[in-house]
């Protein structure tokens, strides 16, 4: 595998030894934190066993697509564009589906004789965004899977996969990175909080200037003056999903540095790590934003 790939070393490790021996699966899983490497070793190992990485890379090899989940503002060749920008960190929080009807696409391509290669391979992100119909056609697909055809599913979390699909393939577990490869990669050595991959502490940076808003807000503010001035159109200032990213990392440096004692940041990442219960249980923002500012 690419040296270009920071970090990953056992995903590595384990896609090298597949091509090696010749023992390449017709499904492979690759799950972790966003922002780790997983579409990038995706296209690097499909470019490997075609044997043409640029072409591959750039997406416009004929015996290798990559099926992103659909937005309603972008289509496919924008969302490429997005992803090999360093900008998919834009659209994790969107709305998104894998139709049926893509699935359908996916088998009749899988099914045709591969053009300059002897591989074909199809890789599809967020694959937990398939739809119930699409995941069912989907298995139809592994059950019977074409000669020399890999596919690469990509997730956060496999159990957001239905298990059928999940048993019929190999997974490959890809950890967070840590806070000196991301500063490696994003080229900045001034990055303060950092997530557990490219996507979340991008994330941060672009949201930085929430910094001295929220520190007032949560942390120099008594609770019934917050209280008071909470209104509906700070979640949509704010998005929910980045203000809890945020001020986790706030948290977790404060502590650090010594300016919360250790039972008050306690207390907060209770209230945080409710919020998050509540944001998965597609509970409203505007109902987890008064809950923080009632609670921190």
């Amino acid at each position: 595998m690419t040296s270009e790939i920071k970090g990953q070393d056992i995903p590595k490790r384990l896609l090298s030894s597949m091509t090696k021996k010749q023992t390449i699966p017709s499904a492979l899983l690759f799950y972790g934190p966003p922002g780790v490497g997983k579409f990038s070793l995706a296209l690097d190992f499909a470019g490997e066993i075609i044997g043409d990485k640029d072409l591959v890379k750039r997406g416009v090899h004929p015996d290798s697509i990559n099926i992103f989940p659909e937005f309603s503002e972008y289509d496919s060749g924008e969302i490429f564009r997005i992803r090999r920008a360093g900008e998919y960190y834009k659209l994790r929080y969107f709305k998104a589906s894998i139709s049926i009807n893509r699935i359908r696409e996916i088998q009749h391509y899988a099914y045709l004789t591969p053009m300059k290669s002897d591989w074909k391979t199809i890789t599809i992100l967020q694959a937990e965004n398939m739809t119930v119909n699409a995941s069912d056609a989907f298995l139809k697909i592994l059950e019977e899977p074409p000669k020399n055809v890999l596919f690469i599913l990509i997730t956060l979390n496999p159990r957001l996969l239905t298990e059928t699909i999940f048993s019929r393939t190999q997974g490959i577990r890809f950890h967070p990175l840590s806070p000196d490869i991301q500063k490696d990669i994003i080229g900045d050595p001034n990055l303060r909080y950092f997530g557990r991959g490219i996507e979340d502490t991008l994330l941060l940076k672009k949201i930085k200037d929430m910094e001295d808003e929220l520190e007032k807000i949560f942390f120099h503010t008594e609770r019934k003056v917050r209280i008071k001035d909470w209104n509906e159109s700070l979640v949509k200032k704010w998005r929910i999903e980045f203000l809890l990213i945020y001020l986790w990392k706030m948290v977790e440096d404060k502590y650090y540095n010594g300016k919360i004692d250790s039972d008050r940041a306690y207390k907060i990442f209770s209230y945080l790590k409710k919020a998050y219960e509540y944001y998965y249980s597609n509970i409203a923002a505007e109902k987890i934003l008064f809950y923080l500012f009632l609670k921190i």
